[in-house]
C-alpha cells in the first residue's frame, strides 16, 4: 500500500502557493471584520468571504462544526511551509487561532466529525512528520484537545472519511489507506470504537467523502480511489447496520479528494470539487443529493477548481463554509460560504 502513498505525495509537489501567509495574520484594510463580496443569483450560490484574520494556505486539513460551541473547528493540514498543527475557529465572520495546552501532533489526511452525543469533535488518524500512519483518537472539548485511550482501536489509516450518524448517535468511519487494504466500517460511541460487520459494503478506497443526510436518516458516501488506483463515482448509504449502493439517474463524474456536507437549510447533501480519473481538477462543480438523485447546482463566481479542501455546515449562520485546498497553481487560503 505504500506505493499509493508515493503517488499521493506527488500531489503535494505544487508551484508557489496562492497566498504566502505562513501563519495567521491580520489584513490592515479589513481589520474591522469580514468583507463579503455578494453575487446576485436566483438560488444558493458561493460567496467568497474576506475575514480580517485567516489561517495559512493549506490542503488535506479537516474541519467540522462544533454545535456545542457554535463555531467551526479546523485542524492541521499541509501547506507551503510543510506540516501544520494549528487549531482555528470560525465564528461566521472571522478566524481565530486557539492556543490549547495539549493538541494532536502535526499531520494531514486525518479525519474529523462532530459527536453530537458526547458534544465534542472527534479526530482520528492521519499521516505524521515521520511518515507514519496514525491510529490515535482525540477529542476537542471547545478549549482543549484530549487524547482518548479506547479499549478497541481501528488500524492506523489516512485519507479515510467520517460522519456523525444522528439516528444511532455514533460517529461512522469507513476505509481509507490501511495496511492491508480493507473496506472496514467502524463506529465511535463517545468512549470506544466498534467494528461493524455489514452484509455488504463499498469497495476499499481512500480520498472519498461522507456526510449525514438528516432528511433521510442515513450516511451518504461518494467516490474515492481503490487500491488499484481506479477513481470511483459510486453512491452508497449507511443505515446504521448495512451499506446499500444507490443507482441514481444522474451522478457527479468519478472523483477523489472532494468534499461533502449536509446543507440543513436546503435539506440536501452538497458535494464540491476534487480531481477526476485523469488527475484533472474538476471545474468547480457543485452537486446536491436529495436522497435519491444528484443534481448539478448552477453557480456564479464559484471557487477555483481544487482538491483537498474542507467543508462543513455552520448551523449558527445557516451556510456551508469551505476553506483551502490546492490545484496546479498552489495552495489556497480562501474562505467561501454557500447559501
Amino acid at each position: 500500500m505504500k506505493h499509493l502513498l508515493l503517488s499521493l505525495a506527488l500531489l503535494l509537489v505544487l508551484p508557489a502557493p496562492v497566498t504566502t501567509q505562513a501563519q495567521i495574520s491580520a489584513r490592515p484594510d479589513q481589520a474591522s471584520g469580514a468583507n463579503i463580496s455578494q453575487v446576485p443569483t436566483a438560488g444558493p450560490h458561493w460567496t467568497e468571504v474576506f475575514p480580517g484574520t485567516s489561517p495559512s494556505a493549506r490542503s488535506y486539513h479537516a474541519m467540522v462544526y462544533d454545535a456545542a460551541a457554535g463555531k467551526v473547528v479546523m485542524f492541521a493540514g499541509y501547506g507551503p511551509t510543510g506540516y501544520l498543527s494549528g487549531t482555528f475557529l470560525w465564528n461566521g465572520h472571522n478566524w481565530t487561532q486557539e492556543q490549547p495546552k495539549t493538541h494532536p501532533s502535526p499531520r494531514y489526511w486525518h479525519s474529523m466529525a462532530y459527536d453530537g452525543g458526547a458534544k465534542n469533535v472527534v479526530l482520528f488518524g492521519g499521516f505524521d512528520t515521520n511518515f507514519n500512519y496514525l491510529n490515535d483518537t482525540w477529542v476537542w472539548t471547545g478549549s482543549n484537545w484530549k487524547q482518548e485511550h479506547p479499549k478497541t482501536v481501528p488500524p492506523a489509516r489516512v485519507v479515510s472519511a467520517m460522519a456523525y450518524d444522528s439516528s444511532d448517535n455514533k460517529v461512522v468511519m469507513f476505509s481509507g489507506i490501511v495496511e492491508p487494504a480493507i473496506n472496514d466500517t467502524w463506529v465511535w460511541n463517545g468512549s470506544n470504537w466498534t467494528k461493524e460487520h455489514p452484509s455488504q459494503a463499498p469497495a476499499a478506497r481512500y480520498a472519498h467523502a461522507m456526510a449525514y443526510d438528516t432528511a433521510k436518516g442515513d450516511v451518504v458516501l461518494f467516490g474515492g480511489v481503490t487500491e488499484s488506483n481506479q477513481v470511483l463515482g459510486d453512491t452508497w448509504v449507511w443505515n446504521g447496520s448495512n451499506w446499500t449502493q444507490k443507482h441514481p439517474a444522474h451522478s457527479p463524474p468519478a472523483r477523489s479528494f472532494h468534499t461533502m456536507a449536509y446543507d440543513s437549510a436546503k435539506g440536501k447533501v452538497v458535494l464540491f470539487g476534487g480531481a477526476d480519473a485523469s488527475g484533472n481538477f474538476l471545474d468547480a462543480d457543485t452537486w446536491a443529493w436529495n436522497g435519491s438523485d444528484w443534481t448539478v447546482e448552477p453557480y456564479t463566481d464559484a471557487p477555483a477548481p481544487r482538491f483537498g479542501q474542507a467543508m462543513t455546515y455552520d448551523s449558527s449562520h445557516g451556510e456551508l463554509v469551505m476553506f483551502g485546498g490546492a490545484n496546479s497553481t498552489g495552495y489556497f487560503g480562501d474562505t467561501f460560504v454557500w447559501k
